[in-house]
């Protein structure tokens, strides 16, 4: 009589082999379905085109907090140097004001290019205030010290609206704009790219792709020839023309908006346009030769936002295609990661040194100043990204991982 042990084995195998093969629909549940979607994905070898990492883009920002460190070291505070040297090296970086402009159109650029189907505005708002929220609040301290330090006086008013990101929105008020921090001026503006960007980026995501060439090229004009108009309005409002070229948010809104167009072109392979080495020239020809010879109000952005749309949308293809690119060396991309730091700690240094040179009379080559500048800058900056702005982020993934799978999306 065989034994009864090993007969219910092949019936618990045939049971089970054919609903792997093919279950009934009745268990065909959440946890199936995702399972069955990575498998089909690997078919193709290379990643959805938002996953690419765009190293390119974060090597080229360090470039772009380097012109404006630059410009701002020659033309503020300099105490050293004769005036003839101090004179050409002001004429070099005499378009740093543009590379605010690189920023903007990056940032819309970043933005709809990371961004989540389903994700929530108010998560997509919390991730953004921890992004440059805690990192503007610690140089804000740090500003406030170093007034301190330096004797100058503190008014509350003009804390408070640096607090608030709100100094940009006050016509005609230089102390106002530049108060403290005078760099976080922008990130008053970035304060209204990302209040907006839920909505602009639906409203844009319908166009047609003839729609997003049209909102590139239109965005583009509207910068090119805003000085033009500048004059007219300044005369109606009395408004400064830095002002409304510079400082205004809902102008610089146009570069931002520039950025999301470019990026869906992109994003979607409808993007025609340079590669990166005529780009990339492009950008360096307009930095170093037309802006200098230009009306005066040109040089905050209409010199250089084609320039500027040309190299980012080339260095995110070149990396989306895996090209060539000067920019993605690991040095390069993790100086592009401290950048932002780097961009709000250069002035306090800027200032804070030259201070401290004058106070003991002290006389150092030019070389040697800027040089000093720009590594305790990287210095601070690095503590800064490290000890306070990714901290930042990470206490707000981990609120966002309690939260549940709605925010976490």
């Amino acid at each position: 009589m065989a034994s009864p042990g090993p007969a219910p084995r092949p019936r618990k195998a045939l049971r089970r082999n054919p609903c792997r093969r093919n279950p009934p629909a009745l268990h065909l549940g959440q946890l199936t379905v995702s399972l069955i979607t990575p498998t089909a994905a690997e078919v193709s070898s290379k990643p959805p085109v938002s996953r690419v990492r765009l190293d390119s883009l974060t090597g080229l920002r360090w470039y772009a907090a380097l012109l404006v460190a630059c410009f701002h070291f020659f033309y503020e505070e300099a105490s050293t140097g004769t005036s003839l040297h101090v004179f050409r090296l002001k004429e070099v970086v005499y378009a740093g004001p543009s590379a605010v402009s690189f920023f903007f159109i990056l940032s819309g650029f970043v933005l709809a290019w990371s961004a989540r189907p389903h994700d929530t505005v108010t998560g997509f708002w919390r991730r953004r205030f921890a992004r440059i929220y805690p990192s503007h609040l610690a140089t804000f301290f740090v500003a406030v010290l170093t007034m301190i330090w330096m004797g100058k006086a503190l008014d509350a008013r003009i804390a408070l609206t640096n607090l608030s990101l709100t100094q940009s929105w006050i016509p005609n008020q230089k102390d106002w704009w530049f108060g403290y921090n005078g760099v976080s001026w922008s990130l008053s503006c970035e304060f209204l790219f990302y209040l907006s960007f839920p909505l602009v980026v639906k409203i844009i995501r319908r166009f047609s792709t003839r729609g997003l060439w049209a909102t590139v090229i239109a965005g583009n004009l509207c910068v090119v020839l805003a000085p033009i108009a500048a004059g007219r309005i300044a005369h109606a409002t009395g408004w400064d023309p830095k002002f409304m070229l510079y400082i205004f948010p809902p102008v610089r809104l146009l570069e931002f908006v520039i950025g999301i167009a470019v990026a869906l072109l992109v994003k979607s392979g409808n993007w025609r346009g340079p590669g990166l080495a005529a780009s990339l020239a492009l950008s360096v020809l307009v930095v170093f030769g037309p802006s200098h010879v230009m009306p005066f109000d040109f040089h905050w952005s209409a010199d250089t936002v084609i320039p500027y749309t040309l190299t980012i949308a080339a260095a995110a293809r070149a990396d989306v295609h895996g090209e060539p690119s000067p920019f993605r060396n690991r040095i390069t991309v993790y100086l592009g990661e401290v950048s932002f730091a780097f961009y709000l700690v250069h002035e306090i240094v800027i200032f804070s040194l030259d201070h401290f040179l004058k106070t003991h009379h002290l006389l150092i080559p030019l070389s040697l100043h800027l040089g000093l500048v720009l590594a305790v800058s990287l210095f601070g900056a690095v503590l800064l990204h490290e000890y306070v702005e990714k901290p930042g982020v990470k206490l707000l993934s981990a609120r966002r991982r309690k939260s549940g799978p709605a925010a976490a999306a």
